[in-house]
């Protein structure tokens, strides 16, 4: 039981610091002023996901 507590933080900690980074990034990307209006993140997150979905 305690290695299967092991392996799930583990695996919580590598998606945390995952996350962290892209939030880092996103904040970057704002003070640098590159940022889109609502509708375009959305399109642009959708787009995304449709070439993720047709490639597998």
């Amino acid at each position: 039981m305690e290695d299967e507590n092991n392996s799930i933080d583990k695996i919580d900690e590598a998606a945390m610091e995952a996350l962290f980074s892209e939030l880092d990034k996103g904040i970057d990307d704002m003070k640098a002023g590159r940022v889109f209006p609502v509708e375009d993140a959305f399109q642009i997150i959708d787009d995304m996901l449709d070439r993720e979905t047709n490639q597998e």
